[in-house]
């Protein structure tokens, strides 16, 4: 995933400024910085939810989003949310597919849970869910805003070793949006983003 100069404002007020950014297959990066440093909009941007005042943004394949703020669908059990993908693009539901969302469901510590609706979850088992909607695409680009803002450390460190074991062993390009610096000796590079800039690229 590349994106070259990327510039975007809201009204008047410019909030990217140029932003050069690449993810190659198989890296899991962290853009890191405050609220209001411009991650989320980037990340809109990356995933083509939001066009760009100007710059490129070039993707092998469609991205899978794990939104801050949750894209579960309220009558659709956790289990389907997972599956519902499949029956949108016309395909048949397999027991393998069905296995597969099971053993990701675990994964994220939410194995018990396949048959609840999101309105029983709570906001941690909502973003786990979400988490898992993301890994069970085998997208190769997956974009992630804040996917451990809900959760404590435990859980939000088993969630980011999900996300770099997607990226080493998939070979997606993963990049997680996030403020949250417990974990990020499991990323493979840190990229900070303040007031709409990138500021230093650490190894």
């Amino acid at each position: 995933m590349r994106l070259t100069d990327i510039r975007h404002a809201y009204g008047p007020v410019e909030v990217l400024h140029g932003i050069d950014l690449t993810v190659e297959p198989g890296e899991l990066v962290a853009l890191l910085g405050p609220s209001g440093s411009g991650k989320t909009t980037l990340l809109a941007i990356a995933g083509g939810l939001l066009s760009p005042a100007s710059g490129t943004v070039s993707t092998a394949g469609r991205p899978a989003f794990v939104l801050q703020g949750g894209a579960l669908i309220p009558y659709l059990t956790v289990e389907e949310n997972l599956l519902v993908r499949r029956v949108v693009a016309g395909q048949r539901i397999t027991a393998a597919d069905r296995a597969r969302a099971a053993e990701i469901l675990a994964a994220v510590d939410l194995a018990g849970l396949a048959s609840r609706y999101p309105a029983q979850l709570s906001g941690g088992e909502k973003q786990r869910t979400c988490v898992a909607q993301a890994l069970f695409t085998g997208a190769p680009v997956l974009l992630a805003d804040e996917p451990t803002s809900a959760l404590d450390r435990v859980r939000g460190r088993a969630v980011m070793e999900l996300l770099a074991r997607h990226a080493h062993d998939s070979g997606a390009a993963v990049l997680i949006a996030t403020h949250d610096e417990r974990s990020l000796d499991l990323v493979d590079r840190v990229e900070r983003i303040e007031d709409g800039q990138l500021l230093v690229h650490t190894s």
